[in-house]
């Protein structure tokens, strides 16, 4: 994620996170803290930060990103375009 943002990423400090944030939401559901955002300052840390290596990947996913749309606006239309056409059997 880092390389693809260009930004710095924090890693939960621990290994389960969706099992702490499911222990979160009945935290505060059980009332033992007023809040998400409570029940996240005490029950969660940060653990490992993730730097990008170079400035340069961010680019590199950006424009990774315009091709894989332009493919999928491509494909799309050229299903669009095929689905009116009768194929050599007459079906479609």
């Amino acid at each position: 994620m880092a390389d693809t943002t260009g930004l710095v990423v924090a890693l939960p400090a621990t290994p389960e996170p969706v099992l702490l944030g499911a222990a979160m939401l009945g935290a505060v559901a059980a009332k033992a803290y007023p809040s998400i955002p409570d029940a996240m300052g005490a029950m969660s840390g940060i653990g490992e930060l993730t730097l990008p290596t170079v400035p340069e990947t961010a680019d590199l996913h950006t424009a990774k990103r315009r091709v894989s749309t332009l493919l999928r606006t491509m494909d799309r239309e050229s299903r669009a375009i095929m689905q009116n056409v009768a194929g050599p059997r007459g079906g479609r």
